[in-house]
């Protein structure tokens, strides 16, 4: 789906302080590129409205599978959980299912949203972010629907809205261009420089990707630019990549980056989908380990951020 009037949003929060200056409004596109085995909004991945199960507040009562047409659910006899036919539940527009738990274990990740009905929620949050704060598209992959993104970002710019975007840069260039002359702020993912190593884990390789960040690098006249590193172990937390990282920074005018920590909050999220977690059992690098890896990028002359400690 790319729609400029319509876009499949997971999520709108608001009140983020992490995501770009002030108090933000983030708004979460759904479809991305990549398949990152860690990603931890693994419900921004596929451009479908899908069906998610809680265990955890699922009290077996069966009333699901009467309300489902398509006879998409049946139930584990050792546990009398709801098993859930995942092509026939992601392929369904209705998601009836969701009208016969009246115990929240039921929900759905995507939502068909209007320019309109996200100006609204903007226009909501706004009084709340303080003299810096404005909005943020992410994801997901905002990319993924760059015809609706470039209606929001540049209502925001009308109305005098300071905007940002998080991207993976696996995008057409020419997507690019329809949204950078509203775009103050970019957060673009850099996730490992060995185009092998990149496909192996997220699914795709790099080339695209360091194509469009050295685009993104050499046209900073009308916006910032910052690097994300997710540190994930065992994949790119190597003093070879970051090196490499750094080197290719000086090469394209880029200056800041932000290397953000493993983390294992999205976990849960995999089973309500019905998909495997791979990273259940891996563990978050120690501070240390990571102060390692910035001295890499500060020596060289670079800013680098840990976690949270980008500077807006």
């Amino acid at each position: 789906m790319n729609d400029a009037d319509h876009a499949i949003i997971f999520d709108i929060q608001g009140y983020s302080v992490h995501d770009g200056p002030g108090g933000r409004t983030l708004i979460f596109f759904k479809g991305c590129p990549l398949s990152c085995r860690w990603c931890c909004n693994p419900e921004g991945i596929r451009p479908q409205i899908e069906l998610m199960h809680r265990k955890a507040k699922c009290v077996r009562c069966r009333n699901c599978a009467a309300h489902c047409p398509e006879g998409a659910i049946s139930y584990d006899q050792k546990t009398g959980f709801p098993i859930f036919n995942r092509k026939q539940c992601n392929a369904c527009a209705a998601h009836s299912c969701r009208h016969g738990c009246y115990h929240q274990a039921l929900a759905v990740a995507g939502k068909k949203y209007t320019l309109a009905e996200v100006l609204r929620k903007i226009e909501r949050d706004r009084p709340y972010w303080g003299g810096e704060g404005g909005v943020t598209l992410g994801g997901g992959e905002v990319m993924a629907q760059y015809k609706f993104a470039a209606q929001v970002l540049k209502a925001c710019h009308d109305m005098c809205i300071h905007t940002a975007i998080e991207t993976s840069g696996c995008a057409a260039w020419e997507h690019y261009e329809a949204i950078l002359p509203y775009v103050d702020w970019i957060f673009a993912d850099l996730k490992h420089m060995d185009s092998l190593k990149h496909k192996e884990f997220t699914g795709v390789g790099n080339e695209r990707i360091k194509s469009n960040l050295a685009r993104l690098g050499a046209n900073q006249a009308h916006y910032r630019m910052i690097l994300r590193i997710p540190v994930i172990p065992g994949f790119n937390d190597t003093k070879e990549n970051m090196e490499a990282s750094a080197e290719f920074m000086l090469k394209n005018n880029i200056r800041e980056i932000n290397l953000l920590p493993f983390h294992r909050l999205g976990a849960s999220k995999y089973d309500q989908l019905g998909l495997q977690y791979r990273y259940a059992d891996v563990k978050a690098m120690e501070a240390a380990d990571l102060e390692t890896l910035q001295n890499i990028f500060l020596q060289k002359g670079l800013s680098c951020y840990l976690g949270s400690e980008t500077p807006f």
